[in-house]
């Protein structure tokens, strides 16, 4: 018989006679990137029958995982990747000042963060009195380098990490920085982009902030060191085989990932890891015989199937659906079909929050933003019912027939100007002024493309992008028809 150690290093294991505790103490209040998965159970089980450690002394510290305004105090959490300082991403300090190369490695942005620590300078011993605070830092993104990076600031938006402001003095504000501070601080970072070169001995400058600084939409989150991977664990040979300490190998016992040590040396490169894992579970996996199955075959009578899309489905009322509408009970109604998307919503992709946010209604548009009506094949297992239509006349998504019927009112361009922030969102396309305020939230190209235009007249943006056919999607969310002020009257009268 065999097994397979994969489960992963310990560095969110803080309590007492953890293997964090036994290698590197000074590291127990640093936060960590490791899920609470990550508390070195597979190292513990491999060296209670003989299996020998390495390097365990050896752990990651990634400069900048992201800290959580709804829970700062948290000792988990979620990496701030490092392509949002490959597109132009700048760091600051609490006095609105850059103190490093951002493209600089993990060890060297990390160890210029911890210099702030008045003892770190001279020790390069973190917390040896595990009383210090770990210091945070601004991580600034320029609208253009958003952009770029869209996929990432979406999903980091969504989940509160990043925000977005516009115009140099309100991100000031929110930093509690002088806005001068801050504006020489960028401005010194043009002209440094100009010369080439900085004080860091940055070479590479993208998406440098634009020098209008007070129309420039700026992305910021609050970020600090974290430990991020165990480069130390069981020690294995080149096989995959878990090795004892007198060179012996432990019978039937192998590892790959994190929960082995050695294979990265003093620290690992940035993408390495998930390549340890396929190149070391490929190997035990190929090595590994395989026999036939010892489970029992299951009978048909307990073999569930998957639903056939020609099998009867009951007809449900929209009032059924609304009663299905928490997290623990979760239905949402999709091109005119109702799912249980309870169980399926954790393992979504995008998060159990945008689904569990339908629970009980139409999600329809929100599931156009961002997928094709093929994509419901993959949810027939989950199908519980149709949508009751009512009025035959109705079009499949009764918000569809709601938008066609609501008399649009006239909307002046002061009115559209007066609702211009990201929480407050009317933007003007094609003569109709639309509240996407909540509908930027899901907008597939990110939420700022949306909310750069709040308060404007986004026509000529938008047909960049888009067939006026498109305005389909968001016409449930039209307040009124843009009109100049002395055409108010002439309108209404024409109604």
């Amino acid at each position: 018989d065999h097994v397979i150690l994969a489960t992963g290093g310990f560095a969110a294991d803080r309590t007492q006679g953890s293997l964090l505790e036994k290698y590197r103490p000074e590291l127990l209040q640093m936060p960590a990137t490791a899920g609470a998965f990550s508390t070195g159970d597979g190292i513990a089980m491999a060296e209670a029958i003989g299996a020998t450690t390495r390097d365990m002394e050896k752990i990651q510290l990634h400069p900048t995982g992201f800290v959580d305004p709804a829970d700062p105090s948290n000792p988990n959490k979620i990496l701030a990747a490092e392509m949002l300082r490959g597109v132009g991403g700048i760091l600051i300090n609490q006095l609105g000042e850059r103190f490093c190369n951002e493209l600089g490695t993990r060890a060297y942005v990390t160890e210029r963060m911890l210099n702030h620590n008045r003892r770190f300078p001279f020790s390069k011993f973190w917390n040896p009195n595990r009383n210090s605070r770990v210091p945070t830092f601004s991580l600034i993104l320029s609208e253009s380098a958003a952009i770029e990076a869209q996929r990432h600031v979406k999903v980091y938006s969504k989940k509160g990490l990043l925000s977005q402001f516009r115009g140099l003095e309100t991100l000031a504000q929110h930093l509690k920085i002088p806005t001068s501070t801050l504006r020489k601080t960028l401005q010194d970072y043009r002209s440094a982009a100009a010369a080439g070169i900085d004080q860091y001995g940055k070479r590479a400058f993208e998406n440098v902030p634009s020098d209008d600084m007070d129309s420039e939409t700026f992305f910021v989150g609050e970020v600090t060191p974290v430990l991020h991977y165990c480069m130390g664990g069981i020690t294995i040979d080149t096989q995959g085989n878990v090795m004892k300490e007198d060179g012996t190998m432990v019978e039937g016992l192998h590892g790959a990932g994190e929960v082995t040590g050695g294979v990265h040396g003093n620290n690992r490169l940035g993408g390495n890891s998930l390549l340890e894992c396929a190149v070391f579970g490929g190997i035990v996996g190929r090595n590994i015989p395989i026999g036939e199955s010892r489970a029992p075959p299951q009978s048909e009578s307990n073999r569930k199937k998957p639903r056939s899309p020609t099998a009867p489905v009951e007809i449900l009322p929209k009032e059924k659906l609304a009663i299905h509408n928490s997290a623990k009970d979760c239905w949402v109604a999709i091109h005119g079909k109702i799912y249980d998307l309870t169980t399926f919503a954790e393992h979504h992709p995008g998060g159990a929050k945008s689904i569990i946010s339908l629970a009980g209604s139409d999600g329809t548009t929100f599931f156009n933003n961002v997928h094709s009506k093929a994509m419901l094949d993959r949810l027939q297992h989950y199908l519980v019912g149709v949508l009751e239509v009512k009025d035959e006349s109705m079009e499949e998504n009764s918000y569809d027939a709601e938008a066609n019927s609501k008399e649009l009112r006239a909307v002046s361009g002061e009115e559209l100007k007066e609702h211009s922030r990201s929480q407050d969102c009317w933007v003007a396309l094609h003569g109709v002024v639309y509240d996407l305020t909540e509908f930027s939230m899901y907008h597939p190209g990110g939420s700022y493309l949306i909310q750069k235009l709040a308060g404007k007249d986004g026509t000529d943006k938008f047909a960049v992008f888009h067939p006026e056919e498109k305005l389909e999607m968001v016409k449930r969310y039209a307040v009124g028809r843009l009109v100049e002020k002395e055409g108010v009257m002439a309108l209404q009268n024409q109604r």
